[in-house]
């Protein structure tokens, strides 16, 4: 390596960063969950099934039509975060309004027995660190997009 070339100029091996990596791979974990809402659904109609906007699609065929959507646009953007592509911002930022306003369309349209406290405080983590946390990470770092 040249003494003279400024190291920031230099690319990363590993441009994404220990958080978007992790993110990356709970996000694969949540398109596998979508792929197979499905099967979630046929073996447990109370808990399974895809939620979008608020609403619980309910029946095999709604969960195996929407599921795998859902899935491959989860995947997309497990590509555009691990290759590090300007166009994931977007669907960072898009993602990042998407996952709290259906958790409150959620709890707001359908009347179930409240968690415990710590259970919505871990969830909220979780969520919310996944959505918002990661489109802040990438809006903050876009410098690194290509």
């Amino acid at each position: 390596m040249d003494k003279n070339v400024d190291p920031r100029l230099e690319p990363s091996v590993e441009p994404r960063g220990t958080f978007l990596t992790v993110m990356a791979v709970l996000f694969v974990v949540l398109a596998i969950s979508d792929f197979t809402k499905a099967l979630q659904y046929a073996n447990n109609p109370a808990v399974g099934g895809l939620v979008i906007l608020g609403h619980k699609f309910e029946g095999v065929g709604k969960n195996l039509v929407l599921g795998p959507i859902v899935g491959i646009v989860l995947l997309t953007y497990v590509y555009g975060i691990w290759k590090m592509r300007r166009w994931v911002l977007p669907l960072s930022i898009f993602y990042a309004f998407y996952v709290p306003a259906n958790m409150v369309l959620f709890w707001s349209l359908h009347q179930l027995a409240p968690p415990t406290v710590g259970f919505i405080v871990f969830y909220l983590f979780v969520s919310l660190t996944g959505s918002v946390g990661t489109a802040l990470y990438l809006a903050y770092h876009r410098e690194r997009l290509h």
